[in-house]
């Protein structure tokens, strides 16, 4: 599997669901990371070339859908499509004056190499600066070349916490939430028909005996997200996403938290 961030909380939560997905298929493994920092869109070239890395989890899109194979299970129940914002901590009355998708789009946001969310934000005249996932922290952290980092709702609490040593600018914006359908999936080459079956097998099973739910709920980065998120007094801006497949759709209405 690739390494994206030097930073090890980042993949945490999916490589504890991976695990959970594995060792309820009931067969062994050995999960192994790269020696290197791969962007999004190194990885899914190897994976396209079924070349050194076998897995990974990315928000999805109907062009990503093409290339790879999905195992169409929403990482995180489609609360990835819940989206608050890293910012500088001196900046939050920029955002205080902020009501309107309209007054949202006079801001830079930063997203990084590959993402399908630039396309999603950009269909809405959210303007994107694409960089390197650990330089947009920085650059936040700068406090004058981007105004925002839009994060899931599930990553943004965790992110800034597991950087407070080293950039002690950032912090989670505290008015907004933007929302769209969105989630991750895991996805691996079409190739790899083996992987499919043991990824499906355990991901029926973990919903059958409800462990996915209790992992969900029982991750620390999610309980930080409940605990800390204000989601009823956040301002709500929708937007749509025209990147989900019909597939996708189905996936993310089946998978939904009562709470969303």
């Amino acid at each position: 599997m690739p390494r994206t961030s030097t930073n090890v909380e980042r993949d945490s939560y999916e490589m504890g669901l991976l695990k959970l997905i594995l060792e309820k298929a009931g067969e062994s493994y050995t999960l192994t990371r790269t020696s290197r920092i791969y962007t999004q869109s190194r990885v899914i070239k190897s994976l396209e070339n079924n070349e050194k890395i076998s897995i990974y989890w990315m928000g999805t899109s109907k062009e990503l859908e093409k290339k790879l194979l999905p195992i169409r299970i929403p990482l995180a129940f489609g609360i990835l499509g819940y989206r608050v914002f890293i910012i500088h901590k001196n900046q939050q009355d920029k955002f205080d004056k902020i009501t309107t998708l309209s007054d949202l789009q006079k801001l830079k946001g930063a997203q990084g190499y590959g993402w399908s969310d630039n396309e999603i934000l950009e269909y809405s005249g959210l303007k994107q600066h694409q960089n390197a996932y650990e330089n947009i922290f920085k650059m936040v952290n700068h406090g004058n070349r981007i105004d925002y980092f839009s994060r899931g709702l599930n990553e943004a609490f965790g992110e800034v916490t597991s950087r407070e040593g080293s950039l002690t600018n950032l912090t989670v914006e505290k008015k907004i939430l933007l929302v769209y359908p969105f989630s991750k999936f895991f996805f691996i080459s079409k190739e790899n028909k083996k992987l499919e079956k043991l990824l499906t097998e355990g991901i029926e099973k973990i919903i059958e005996d409800k462990s996915f739910i209790k992992y969900f709920y029982n991750n620390e980065h999610i309980k930080k997200m409940f605990k800390n998120s204000n989601l009823k007094n956040r301002i709500r801006i929708d937007i749509p996403n025209p990147l989900l497949s019909e597939e996708t759709k189905e996936a993310l209405e089946k998978y939904k938290l009562e709470t969303q």
